[in-house]
């Protein structure tokens, strides 16, 4: 069984990197999103929906995918065996990140000398190296300022419309996310079957703690699925 992955604002799959060499036990695809045209929810879930296997699989979903991967839920597409949120959001996740939408373009913002540090206060945790603070700012600098922008004023109009779903899901919640609110009343109202686990750490928890959220995401699958892995 695949584990599909989407990932975060930035789209292009590049910062799964970390974790994919520690999720050796699954089957893993990264599904990136487009870097052109409409970048509202309902067009990047068709974008994904095209490309996701005709057999089972599951589906991880990184902050701002969240909410695509809600938008496949309500597909009811048989094959989606269970999701997994990570630093996710089913609703406008507060005030930070939407308000970032004020201050584009955000390529500009990131080559000021003060980037770094606001990347590792806000984003990637104080104990982020030098190598990852300049690989997440070369992975921004590959997608246009303008999708960027339409991305994060996405999150600005999200809601939380009361969807419930039964299947299986794991949320992974960062301690230390000062971007995104806990949203787990969001999730328990939505998900019958749901799994919280919290991890200390920033909102890219992933590359952050990548052996960690390894090792909890192949433990959610066997328990769901003891042969898929």
């Amino acid at each position: 069984m695949k584990l599909m992955l989407l990932p975060g604002m930035d789209g292009t799959g590049l910062l799964f990197r970390d974790l994919l060499t520690h999720l050796t036990s699954l089957e893993c695809e990264v599904i990136p999103l487009p870097d052109s045209g409409r970048q509202d929810i309902e067009r990047l879930s068709d974008h994904i929906a095209g490309q996701l296997p005709d057999s089972d699989y599951m589906l991880l979903a990184e902050s701002f995918s969240g909410k695509i991967a809600e938008r496949l839920l309500l597909r009811e597409d048989p094959n989606l065996k269970a999701v997994i949120f990570v630093a996710s959001f089913l609703s406008r996740p507060g005030r930070l990140l939407p308000g970032l939408a004020a201050a584009l373009p955000v390529k500009s913002l990131l080559a000021l000398p003060a980037s770094s540090l606001g990347i590792r206060w806000f984003l990637m945790g104080r104990d982020a190296s030098d190598d990852a603070i300049a690989r997440f700012k070369q992975t921004v600098s590959t997608v246009p300022g303008k999708v960027l922008g339409e991305r994060l004023r996405q999150i600005a109009g999200m809601r939380f419309e009361g969807h419930q779903f039964t299947v299986p899901a794991l949320y992974l919640r960062p301690r230390d996310d000062v971007l995104v609110r806990n949203a787990t009343e969001e999730f328990q109202a939505a998900f019958a079957d749901l799994n919280i686990v919290e991890l200390e750490g920033p909102h890219f928890i992933l590359q952050a703690r990548p052996e960690q959220c390894a090792h909890r995401i192949a433990e959610a699958v066997r328990g769901w699925f003891p042969t898929a892995s």
